[in-house]
């Protein structure tokens, strides 16, 4: 197992994997609405780290030096799989070799998508590199993550409100009197309250996203 090393060089201006705005529109709150725009804030800082957590990974775009040790022969494989990922084609700044020397580009090559680094002649370590990758968020976000969030908020927001009118059964004006069931009570009672709703859904949104340790 490869000993990483990672110096953040420059931090993202942003970790949020969507808008105020973007959340408005999946909850189907008006946009011109702004009574619930701090708490909306709030979830989507939250749970945006909650998802980064969960995924092992920093998805806003960061410089960073990354320096890796260790998968010497016979087990080498001469690729790294670097943390801040998809990286742009031009953003590796600088592959350095042991001796402080330069590993020239045409010695390595990249995979965009994957963050995937292979040293085609071979390496000893510690090899560090310096570049720029992430998404710029919220705009660059994937889909699948903003979907994610959503997810997640909303059931936090059903299990706020469910909160708040717990203990109701009947709700009385004049005359008329109106008694309901409270389905998401009888669903947190027996274990399946509405995160605990969300979560086969999110984890499937999330697995191809997911960083496993080198």
């Amino acid at each position: 197992m490869a000993d990483v090393t990672i110096k953040v060089l420059q931090e993202a201006t942003s970790y949020d994997l969507l808008t105020v705005d973007e959340l408005k529109t999946m909850l189907n709150i008006p946009i011109d609405n702004t009574s619930e725009d701090e708490m909306l804030q709030l979830w989507i800082t939250q749970y945006s780290d909650v998802i980064a957590t969960m995924c092992n990974r920093v998805f806003g775009q960061e410089k960073v030096a990354e320096t890796w040790r260790g998968n010497l022969p016979p087990l080498d494989c001469y690729r790294i799989y670097l943390a801040r990922y998809p990286i742009k084609d031009g953003d590796i700044e600088l592959v350095e070799a042991p001796n402080g020397s330069t590993i020239d580009p045409a010695d390595w090559e990249l995979e965009n998508a994957s963050g995937k680094l292979s040293l085609l002649g071979g390496w000893a370590e510690p090899v560090t590199v310096i570049y720029t990758g992430g998404y710029l968020l919220p705009d660059d976000a994937p889909d699948a993550l903003k979907a994610a969030a959503g997810l997640l908020i909303q059931a936090a927001r059903v299990e706020m409100q469910r909160i708040a009118t717990s203990g109701i059964r009947s709700i009385a004006h004049r005359e008329s009197r109106v008694q309901f069931f409270d389905v998401t009570s009888a669903q947190s009672k027996m274990g399946s309250g509405p995160l605990a709703s969300a979560a086969d859904t999110v984890n499937a949104l999330l697995y191809k996203y997911m960083r496993i340790n080198a």
